[in-house]
């Protein structure tokens, strides 16, 4: 896994830059707008969204590396659900990722605006 974190934050940092990639608030937001997204593919209901998030911040925070253990434990319960491999999804997303960026190295195209890597 860490191979592909290395290979995501690479190309997030080609994308948003470095500053919005360590910004905090950035990749929260990102999380939980990514996080919706499946969370209506599946066929999550919107008016279901407030009374979790309810519960949710009725309690401490949890501990951001439980927290992402957390994810990552229910990330694989829905691909097995939904009979995808959640790591090759991933890497999927990479592969298209890298296929929307410019052939140059620094994710400029020759004309010089930045590429643009789709939901990256």
């Amino acid at each position: 896994m860490s191979e592909y974190q290395n290979n995501a934050v690479k190309l997030m940092d080609l994308k948003a830059g470095r500053e919005s990639l360590l910004n905090a608030k950035d990749r929260r937001e990102e999380f939980i707008r990514r996080s919706l997204e499946l969370y209506y593919a599946m066929g999550g209901e919107w008016e279901f969204v407030q009374p979790i998030a309810k519960k949710v911040y009725s309690d401490k925070p949890t501990r951001i590396d439980i927290a992402v253990g957390n994810v990552m434990y229910k990330l694989a319960a829905i691909g097995h659900v939904s009979d995808i491999d959640i790591i090759q999804a991933a890497y999927n997303k990479l592969d298209e990722a890298r296929q929307n960026m410019s052939t140059s190295d620094n994710g400029h195209d020759p004309n010089g605006s930045v590429a643009k890597i789709p939901g990256g």
